[in-house]
């Protein structure tokens, strides 16, 4: 697998393609990924034009207390949106996020699986109260009705569709990655084969923050065609779960979950950022709680500011 370096010539090219359209910047995670892709989402709206969220919840959900994630932020007991909604106006207001208005024309892929024993039904509901309160209601759409449980569910990759693997993908005849791709973006070409050689390392390292709990490189997906041709391809950002970076799964959660098969026929560049396990995250999970410090869900969050940074690397 080749290594690429962000600075290069094509990255740049590729990069100021997206300057002026922000739909075509989009985000997805699940689990601590899910979080990961709101809070990236939200903080960075004026980037960021839509987001997919599996088993993920609301925006600040945790008030940055290990407490809260571990409890209300996935039983969904006694969780309201509302003070969230709150929280993110008054950071909006502080210019600790870009402005909410910037959501007003987005769109928003909400999923949780119907059997789903870690995360529950209360939670995604309260995700989508607190997207309604700044996204119209037609342009949140919310999955509810695929019997899966915690895991990213594929056509044919991972465990059968109700088996808690350690990989969290699941084989259940149904199409995440195309699904979310459909409806932030609009109607795509079939999907194609991914080809090996397009999937690359680039090393996060030279944009990570110190403590910013980045492994030292993550995962691009990159068509021909967004070589050749960058005006036309679009970015797409996924955030993986806990304990489903590459030091977990190695390359599994990059291959299996479906998306670079629709990016290679519909130009769409994937990255794959990678966070590290450490002491204060022994799980590798992406930071929806405060880990790496108070400002975690603000754009000064030293893992936001990465994400600011991975998408502005390709401007340079």
């Amino acid at each position: 697998m080749k290594s690429i370096a962000l600075g290069s010539a094509w990255l740049g090219a590729v990069a100021f393609a997206f300057q002026d359209e922000r739909p075509r910047v989009t985000v997805s995670g699940i689990s601590s990924g899910g979080y990961m892709a709101v809070q990236a989402h939200v903080a960075l709206s004026g980037t960021v034009g839509g987001a997919a969220v599996l088993a993920g919840g609301p925006y600040h959900c945790a008030e940055g207390q290990i407490s809260r994630a571990l409890g209300p932020c996935i039983s969904g007991s006694g969780l309201d949106s509302a003070p969230l909604v709150d929280a993110a106006r008054a950071f909006a207001e502080l210019s600790a996020i870009d402005p909410l208005a910037n959501l007003g024309d987005d769109r928003v892929w909400l999923f949780l699986g119907q059997q789903d024993p870690v995360v529950q039904a209360g939670v995604n509901g309260a995700l989508a109260s607190f997207y309604g309160a700044f996204v119209p209601g037609e342009s949140v759409r919310v999955i509810e009705d695929v019997p899966v449980t915690h895991g990213w569910p594929t056509l044919d990759q991972g465990n059968d569709c109700a088996e808690l693997g350690t990989d969290f993908i699941n084989a259940c005849d149904y199409d995440a990655a195309g699904e979310l791709l459909a409806y932030l973006y609009g109607p795509l070409n079939p999907r194609a084969s991914a080809v090996g050689q397009h999937l690359q390392r680039f090393d996060q390292g030279g944009i990570a923050a110190e403590a910013s709990g980045l492994a030292e490189a993550g995962f691009a997906y990159v068509p021909a065609q967004c070589v050749d041709k960058p005006a036309q391809c679009r970015l797409h950002l996924v955030f993986h779960g806990c304990r489903q970076g590459e030091e977990f799964i190695g390359d599994r959660f990059v291959t299996r979950v479906g998306l670079n098969e629709w990016a290679e026929s519909n130009s769409t560049i994937v990255l794959y950022p990678q966070v590290a396990a450490s002491p204060l995250n022994p799980q590798g999970c992406w930071d929806w709680w405060g880990y790496t410090g108070e400002a975690y869900d603000h754009r000064g969050g030293l893992q936001l500011q990465f994400v600011a940074r991975l998408i502005g690397a390709w401007s340079e």
